[in-house]
């Protein structure tokens, strides 16, 4: 959606849900709503401003940058301006834990999007 002064507003990925803290909010929604505490379009509002504030806060907070070596790539994606790779045999470098990783999923968004926002239901 178009801000009041034409910018094209930035698209929510809903991909921060699959996080610790995503699913801890989503667990404690339903939860909410299963004991009738608050009503279920209540609970879509919430998630829907913590799309909107994790990816408003994310790009600005998180400065760590990783390097990688993989073995392999084992699969690939590319769909509504999402990256998705699979690699095996991962060594990180520069990361707090420079153990090899067997199997990494990496998800790139386009945070640049010019089209409507991606990610909603």
């Amino acid at each position: 959606m178009p801000f009041p002064g034409g910018k094209m507003e930035k698209p929510n990925y809903q991909l921060y849900r699959n996080t610790t803290l995503g699913e801890a909010l989503q667990k404690t929604l339903d939860d909410f709503v299963g004991e009738q505490l608050i009503p279920e379009s209540l609970s879509k509002k919430v998630m829907d401003s913590f799309d909107k504030s994790i990816n408003r806060i994310i790009p600005m907070k998180a400065k760590n940058k990783v390097n990688f070596r993989a073995d392999k790539l084992r699969a690939y994606r590319y769909c509504d301006n999402v990256w998705t790779f699979i690699v095996e045999k991962v060594d990180l470098r520069d990361a707090v834990d420079n153990s090899p990783v067997q199997r990494l999923k990496i998800v790139a968004c386009d945070g640049q999007t010019k089209g409507g926002p991606l990610g909603h239901s």
